[in-house]
């Protein structure tokens, strides 16, 4: 990767993180996808996406653990938004 196109690729999804898909509209183009969709996917899990690689491409690699490290993540990540979904909907039908 060129280092000069980094700073280039931020400042292009600025306005993008900014609001209004860089239209200047104000308003979001898509219902969940916000200024903290772009931080927390792009620059909170970033740590995360380079242990990932790094499981492959690193040396010494094993891939059998580095299989079980992303199973790992998925299922992590699958009982973490499952069980929000569980809470969400039993509020729903509780309180609304």
């Amino acid at each position: 990767m060129n280092p000069t196109a980094l700073p280039a690729t931020l400042a292009a999804l600025l306005p993008l993180a900014a609001g209004g898909g860089g239209g200047g509209g104000g308003g979001h183009s898509l219902p969940f996808v916000g200024p903290g969709t772009y931080l927390i996917f792009g620059i909170v899990l970033a740590p995360v996406y380079l242990m990932v690689v790094a499981w492959y491409v690193g040396e010494p690699s094993d891939r059998s653990k580095a299989w079980l490290g992303v199973g790992y993540l998925v299922g992590l990540t699958t009982v973490l938004w499952g069980s929000l979904f569980v809470a969400t909907m039993a509020i729903d039908v509780l309180f609304f």
